[in-house]
C-alpha cells in the first residue's frame, strides 16, 4: 500500500504532466506526396503521419473543451481512461483537479501550456472533427490519402464576427498541422507535389484550396498566391 502511494505520489503533477502532439514535419509531407506522386504510396510513412495530424487535431479539441469547463486529465489519459476534471468558475487562479488521479493544476498554468503553439480550434472546428471521426476507421491506403489531403487544405473560417462575412475562408489549417511560419506552410502546400496519378479528389481540393487562399488574401499574412 505505501509503495503503491509513493508510485501516486511520484506522478508528475501540473504543468510537467500536460503534453501536446507536435506538428509534422514539411519534409516528411513532402517525402508522402512524392511516394504517391511516383505511384509507390509509402504506407508505413503514410499511417504515421496520419496518426501525428489525428493526435494533433485531438489535442486542438481537447483544448477548445477545457476552455468551455471539462479539462481533460492528461495522467488518465496516458492510462487509457477519460477523466474529466471541471474547472471551477473562469478564474485564472483557480484550481483544477482529477478526483481519479489527483493531478492538479491552476488554470493559469494550464493556459500557459498551448500559448503560441498553434493549436487553437478558431473556425476550422468541423475540419479537425471530421479527421479525428474519420482516422481511426478501417480505410484503404487511398482513403487515408485522401483523408489526409483533405484535412491539411483546410480553411478556417469566420463564423460570427463583425468584420468578416459568415463563411468567409481566412486563415490556412495548414499552419496548426506542419512545422513553420504560416507563410512558408502556406507556400510549402502549394508545391507539393501531384504527379499523373494523384486522384481527381486530389487536384480538386488543390484547386480549391488555391481559390480560398485568394478569397482570404485580405486577411491572410500572405495575401493570396500569385
Amino acid at each position: 500500500m505505501a509503495a503503491n502511494a509513493a508510485g501516486i505520489s511520484n506522478r508528475p503533477q501540473g504543468r510537467a504532466a500536460v503534453s501536446w502532439s507536435p506538428r509534422v514535419a514539411k519534409t516528411r509531407i513532402r517525402r508522402l506526396y512524392e511516394s504517391d506522386a511516383r505511384g509507390l504510396l509509402d504506407e508505413e510513412l503514410l499511417d504515421d503521419i496520419g496518426t501525428a495530424l489525428y493526435l494533433r487535431c485531438r489535442d486542438i479539441l481537447t483544448i477548445e473543451e477545457a476552455k468551455y469547463g471539462k479539462v481533460l486529465c492528461p495522467r488518465c489519459d496516458r492510462e487509457g481512461v477519460r477523466s474529466i476534471c471541471p474547472r471551477p468558475g473562469r478564474a485564472r487562479q483557480g484550481v483544477i483537479e482529477c478526483g481519479r488521479c489527483g493531478w492538479r493544476i491552476v488554470w493559469a498554468d494550464y493556459l500557459r501550456t498551448f500559448k503560441r503553439r498553434q493549436l487553437n480550434i478558431g473556425g476550422a472546428a468541423a475540419a479537425f472533427r471530421r479527421f479525428v471521426r474519420e482516422w481511426p476507421r478501417e480505410k484503404s491506403p487511398r482513403e487515408k490519402m485522401l483523408l489526409i489531403d483533405r484535412l491539411i487544405h483546410e480553411f478556417h473560417y469566420a463564423l460570427n464576427h463583425p468584420r468578416y462575412e459568415a463563411g468567409q475562408p481566412t486563415r490556412a489549417v495548414c499552419v496548426n498541422l506542419i512545422r513553420g511560419k504560416l507563410t512558408d506552410v502556406v507556400a510549402f502546400l502549394d508545391e507539393l507535389t501531384h504527379g499523373e496519378r494523384a486522384a481527381p479528389e486530389m487536384l480538386a481540393a488543390r484547386d480549391a484550396w488555391r481559390e480560398n487562399l485568394h478569397r482570404a488574401g485580405a486577411w491572410h499574412p500572405k495575401g493570396g498566391i500569385p
